[in-house]
């Protein structure tokens, strides 16, 4: 048996311990950080026991709580979890707790940003959980309000710049997100009450829909919507801008969470409302999707590999992957969708270890310059075999987390569209160009002459990279692990939207 309310703890407890640490004095930074940690540390602990005792055969939702907490307003804190959420939700708790293990070397203004990422946890997990739309908007806007304070003031004056443009097209994203989910809301009748519903169980079910909701037109706008607010996050091509300069300016640890955990949540937000509510539209937006992710795989890819900063090529190389992703959750076919739902889990991972290894890198010399580093397996073997071994992961390589998914993908895409399955493995030929050239600016070749020495890897470091390298090893190996716990609810949504 699962405690009670254990799902509630998982969301809450992030937001709990945040408010801890606005009581500790700023000048404790080890408590502080020591608390955020700790705190991380249950919500992992307890989603693995979320993931042990769930049931992949069954389509229904799990470990469900539902109560009535604004009848006026016809708001419901509602949260379950089904075979899409849970390996997000561990995935999330994970790279949380590892992020803030990464961020330990922030000396500046410890206090807010360790309690912002806690925050941010907690509009994470509230958003894979919630089965209310309002609540899960509430959740999402906590997201993007953490994030971009976590760039603005952590990332100096460019930080600041990057922090409004991400504020400005991620709230025109959530905006039209809010209408489309107030318009669902207004022409979703609950049977009980007879009145409009957030309820997203009640939703789902197309019986539920009123004569205007039943419109082509109406339903194509609301559709647009919610993946324009999804889209921001993925962020699908051209809406895309602001992520090269977060990534270039944000500590390590943010730009971490921006890649590997809160770019799922579009993903999340399509697969969870936008397909199963209105699987007519998005059937009617395919072709653009579609080939919006084939664009975004090779655009990606021609990116990273024309760019010096670090930062700024994995920001690119992820944009890259998750644009496969793209066209394997709009394939509509069972083998595109299963590898787009594994292709979430593992990138969150693979990136996850790329960006804890570069802020490693950045801790050490200050930069991220390709064109002055060199030779890292003579100085840190450790470190240069790990930051391999994930950059061999972002390549697709078989054996490893990432090759199951993508190969899934293009399985998926090959025979009903070979110029797409053409365009996603140029893209992964573009991955395999820009982790070659990482792997041999940094860790081959002669040190550049300012490099100097170089320190070993160290405890802290190692236990944050050693686990996501066995979890990239394993899943790799292995993928039923992962595959098996999505198959069930993926298939369902496949039959939904009528692949």
């Amino acid at each position: 048996m699962v405690p009670a309310h254990t799902l509630s703890w998982i969301v809450l407890l992030p937001l709990g311990g945040a408010l801890a640490i606005f009581w500790l004095p700023p000048q404790r930074r080890e408590a502080i950080k020591t608390v955020a940690l700790c705190t991380a540390a249950l919500p992992l602990i307890q989603s693995l026991v979320l993931l042990f005792r769930f049931d992949a055969a069954s389509t229904a939702f799990q470990f469900v709580e539902h109560y009535t907490w604004a009848p006026v307003f016809g708001f419901e804190y509602f949260v379950g979890l089904d075979g899409l959420s849970l390996p997000l939700l561990v995935m999330s708790t994970l790279l949380c707790f590892l992020a803030l293990l990464t961020a330990w070397s922030v000396e500046e203004r410890v206090k807010g940003f360790f309690a912002l990422a806690l925050v941010l946890e907690t509009g994470v997990l509230g958003a894979l959980c919630a089965l209310d739309t309002a609540l899960l908007w509430v959740f999402w806007e906590l997201v993007l309000v953490s994030l971009f304070f976590m760039v603005s003031l952590w990332g100096g004056a460019e930080g600041r710049r990057a922090g409004r443009q991400f504020l400005m097209l991620t709230q025109a994203g959530a905006l039209a997100m809010f209408l489309a989910l107030l318009a669902l809301q207004q022409h979703t009748v609950d049977p009980l009450t007879s009145g409009p519903t957030f309820n997203l169980v009640l939703q789902l079910d197309q019986a539920n829909h009123d004569l205007w909701l039943s419109g082509t037109s109406a339903r194509h706008w609301i559709f647009t919507g919610l993946a324009l607010g999804c889209g921001v996050l993925i962020p699908i091509f051209p809406l895309h801008v602001w992520q090269p300069r977060l990534h270039r300016s944000a500590p390590m640890a943010v730009a971490m969470l921006a890649a590997a955990v809160v770019a799922k949540l579009g993903f999340y937000g399509l697969l969870r409302m936008a397909w199963p509510i209105l699987p007519d539209a998005a059937a009617w937006a395919r072709p653009v999707l579609m080939a919006l992710g084939a664009i975004a795989a090779v655009y990606g890819g021609l990116a990273a590999l024309g760019r010096r900063d670090v930062a700024v090529v994995l920001g690119y190389g992820s944009f890259s992957l998750l644009g496969l992703a793209l066209v394997g959750v709009g394939s509509f076919t069972l083998a595109g969708a299963q590898g787009a739902g594994q292709l979430l889990v593992t990138h969150g991972l693979v990136f996850g270890m790329l960006y804890a290894a570069a802020g490693g890198l950045l801790d050490r010399k200050g930069h991220l310059d390709l064109e002055r580093w060199g030779g890292l397996y003579r100085s840190a073997p450790a470190l240069g075999a790990l930051l391999t071994l994930g950059l061999l992961a972002a390549w697709g390589m078989p054996g490893l987390a990432l090759y199951p998914g993508v190969a899934m993908i293009v399985a998926g895409v090959l025979s009903s569209h070979p110029a797409v399955a053409l365009a996603c493995a140029l893209g992964l030929l573009l991955a395999a160009a820009w982790t070659s050239r990482v792997v041999v600016r940094i860790c081959l070749g002669e040190p550049s002459e300012d490099l100097g020495d170089v320190p070993a890897v160290r405890g802290r470091e190692l236990g944050v990279l050693l686990p996501l390298a066995i979890l990239l090893v394993g899943l790799g190996v292995y993928p039923r692990l992962l595959a098996d716990l999505i198959a069930t609810t993926l298939a369902g949504l496949v039959r939904v939207v009528g692949g």
